[in-house]
């Protein structure tokens, strides 16, 4: 399949939604199912230029979660298409060093190429612009889900949808929606429990980084929230305990922060002790998170029992 660079003067669309489509297109060829994640799955959610966490960051990463079973065809064709595997510079691909350096929310891929295009710049006595493209396995990051679909879902799907679906509100942005090949989306409900699951598998990391995981939610809940169709979101739509969750973090009440954390602690614990949850993909510690989440109960006055009632119960 022909990866053409140039594109024609009528198509302006940002470079997540035009590359997006592309690489899309192309797993679509070779039959890998998929569905976006990252930069490109959150700014279909939460279109924001001004969000401080990075959804449309000068990084504009393009990340793709892929059936396990299909990872390495995926690689294949990414690289017959011409992206490269070359070493590049933390300025324009920030999983240019090791794991350690990662800034979340940012996912960190279990393999990833860079896309350089035309537009270059001068950075370090090289001329380079380059965006990266992660690849992601299904059985780290999206554990609880049914298997990603190869064919296009049909529009009542309720985990997946397409870019060019017409609920949602920015599916023709600049004029020309249906011009690009539509990308594989979660459904808003499917996506926020996504998140959340990644903000509780997380919470082991050391230093505490996961938390950042859960950030893009609390934006989807002020800005795409109240203007989708109710079948497509509603509070009623999430299942337990990701409702607890949802109503905790976006209450705007930061004396609930608290008990937003004691929730997650719990679940973690929960998913720990049962196995059904994978281990992060970044350097954790679950003895020290254990001890913490003891100390943080402790702190707040709370009991295993206590949080596990309210989750189940709801607020």
């Amino acid at each position: 399949m022909a990866w053409e660079l140039k594109e024609p003067d009528e198509y302006q669309s940002s470079y997540l939604f035009k590359w997006g489509s592309k690489i899309a297109k192309l797993l679509d060829h070779v039959k890998v199912p998929y569905v976006a994640w990252g930069d490109l799955m959150n700014s279909h959610m939460i279109r924001d230029s001004d969000t401080n966490w990075g959804c449309l960051s000068w990084y504009g990463h393009l990340g793709f979660v892929v059936s396990d079973d299909r990872f390495d065809a995926a690689i294949r064709a990414l690289r017959v298409a011409g992206l490269s595997e070359d070493s590049c510079y933390p300025e324009y691909c920030h999983w240019a060093n090791g794991p350690e350096s990662c800034r979340l929310p940012y996912p960190w891929p279990a393999h990833h190429f860079h896309h350089y295009v035309d537009d270059v710049k001068w950075v370090r006595g090289k001329q380079i612009k380059c965006y990266p493209v992660g690849l992601y396995r299904k059985s780290q990051w999206l554990w609880l889900l049914p298997d990603l679909p190869l064919d296009f879902p049909e529009p009542n799907d309720p985990n997946f949808m397409l870019s060019t679906d017409r609920r949602l509100p920015d599916w023709d942005v600049e004029g020309f929606g249906n011009s690009f090949h539509p990308i594989k989306l979660l459904t808003p409900v499917r996506w926020i429990e996504s998140l959340i699951c990644q903000t509780i598998r997380d919470l082991s990391l050391k230093g505490n980084r996961g938390r950042a995981r859960h950030i893009p939610v609390e934006e989807f809940h002020q800005r795409l929230a109240r203007q989708l169709p109710p079948e497509l979101f509603h509070l009623d739509l999430l299942q337990q305990p990701f409702r607890t969750i949802y109503k905790l973090s976006t209450v705007g009440d930061f004396g609930m922060y608290p008990l937003l954390w004691l929730c997650l602690d719990r679940i973690w614990e929960e998913w720990q002790e049962a196995g059904s949850m994978p281990d992060p993909v970044l350097p954790f510690n679950n003895k020290t998170k254990k001890r913490r989440i003891e100390e943080y109960r402790s702190q707040h006055g709370f009991s295993r029992n206590k949080v596990s009632e309210m989750l189940c119960n709801g607020i």
